[in-house]
């Protein structure tokens, strides 16, 4: 059976529209917090394509946007990413009121204090908090889903050492992020050190590390996870469409990478792919997840 995924909002009725008419593969929409309320995070890859990462102006216009995501039938929940920051009982009650069915939590301090308030709101574990080899003896109760870090989408024996919360378990299939990406910095903004493509996004330079998962090789993650999240709120709109279509579909991604990263380096990721056996190539990083290399 397919896999549901979180999709991202960015404020267009345009997209609104086309998950209205594709929620059968819909989880739930991702949407930042009112931009008083809490930062969050954005993403270090730059496109050609990329768009302005809109915002409403007025916490009214907020507001009738995430009125709209109710009235069209979907759920939604927020992005709640800083670690540095718990969320309060106002802010967890105004989104609820909102319509909010969650949050997407930086934090365990946060994750424990919406479960306290309300059981029944859904607590996603965010990507910023990294979670990789420690996801086998770290306790998840305050969570309904976890997404776990760039290493597991290579490495699928080691995904299925998590048997036992397989339905918490989301990956990002679309990210082009290094598996070892040693930076974390872009993820928030940063006046001190500005973003530098050579130094903060190896995927670009060696394409061979990347975490990309192609739509049609999702089958192989299918049984051992709870679902996936396609990323790139930053996105425009026409390219947001374009890769959820494919990855709902499951179709070929070869389209989807000269978009993304150019013909070159697309072409160099897919004749590494076809080097090695499709098991071998999903599996680089199961060895070193599973002898606790990453300290995280």
């Amino acid at each position: 059976m397919n896999k549901l995924f979180e999709v991202p909002y960015n404020f267009s009725k345009t997209l609104l529209s086309f998950y209205k008419k594709n929620q059968q593969n819909i989880s739930f929409l991702f949407v930042p917090p009112y931009m008083n309320d809490s930062i969050n995070t954005r993403t270090s890859i730059e496109t050609h394509r990329k768009g302005s990462c809109y915002m409403p102006r007025t916490r009214e216009e907020y507001e009738e946007h995430l009125n709209n995501i109710v009235k069209a039938g979907l759920k939604f929940v927020i992005l709640w990413q800083d670690p540095n920051l718990s969320i309060s009982k106002d802010m967890i009650l105004y989104y609820k009121e909102l319509g909010a069915a969650g949050f997407i939590i930086g934090n365990n301090d946060s994750a424990k204090i919406i479960k306290d308030i309300d059981a029944n709101l859904v607590v996603i574990c965010s990507l910023v908090q990294r979670i990789c080899s420690q996801a086998l003896t770290r306790d998840f109760k305050y969570y309904d889903k976890v997404l776990l870090y760039y290493p597991y989408n290579r490495g699928i024996d080691a995904l299925k050492e998590l048997f036992f919360m397989k339905e918490k378990i989301i990956l990002m299939p679309n990210t082009l992020c290094h598996v070892d990406c040693p930076s974390r910095h872009h993820w928030f903004p940063n006046l001190k050190r500005n973003f530098s493509q050579k130094t903060d996004c190896p995927a670009i330079v060696d394409v061979t590390m990347s975490g990309f998962i192609s739509p049609e090789d999702l089958y192989l993650f299918d049984e051992h996870i709870g679902g996936y999240k396609i990323q790139g709120r930053e996105y425009t709109t026409d390219l947001i469409i374009y890769i959820c279509s494919i990855y709902f579909e499951r179709t070929s991604s070869v389209e989807l990478l000269n978009a993304m990263m150019g013909e070159d380096l697309a072409r160099k990721m897919l004749l590494n792919k076809q080097s090695m056996l499709l098991e071998d190539y999903y599996n680089i990083k199961s060895n070193k997840i599973k002898s606790n290399y990453y300290p995280y």
